[in-house]
């Protein structure tokens, strides 16, 4: 039965995203080779500098050039971890005012029906320690969610 869900798992990862081991594969072939290209263009735009400027204002502009881009790098993280914080803030804003999912139509229409098959003297005392439990669930996470925020 694990077997079968991972299988599952892993086709619906596929089916969404096309990842296979050889797209893996060819994808870390092309990162190992996109590195060395542009090692190997740092070390040619030092030695063009170097000769055009001498080797110390070379050392200096190529270091200048990675600060640069180091300095957009942590400004572009910085603005993308504030708008990952505020989505994440809406998303759970919403979920906490989004109607319960003991209101589903389908739910309640499935519920009716095992309720005449099985006898409602028998099915109420275990759907209330059923909603019981979801309450308590949901209280549970609540209150450790806020403690995690915090």
């Amino acid at each position: 039965m694990l077997k079968s869900w991972m299988r599952d798992v892993t086709l619906a990862i596929q089916a969404r995203s096309g990842a296979t081991a050889a797209v893996g594969i060819w994808l870390a072939i092309v990162a190992i080779a996109a590195l060395t290209a542009f090692i190997f263009l740092c070390v040619a735009a030092y030695d063009w500098l170097a000769l055009q400027l001498g080797s110390v204002f070379a050392g200096l502009i190529v270091a200048g050039v990675f600060i640069a881009i180091a300095l957009v790098g942590l400004i572009v993280c910085a603005l993308l971890r504030k708008r990952a914080r505020q989505r994440a803030i809406l998303e759970r804003t919403a979920r906490a005012h989004a109607p319960s999912w003991l209101l589903d139509p389908r739910l309640l229409s499935m519920a009716v029906q095992i309720g005449r098959e099985i006898g409602w003297q028998r099915i109420v005392p275990v759907a209330l320690l059923g909603f019981m439990a979801a309450q308590w669930t949901r209280e549970y996470h609540r209150q450790h969610g806020n403690k995690a925020a915090k």
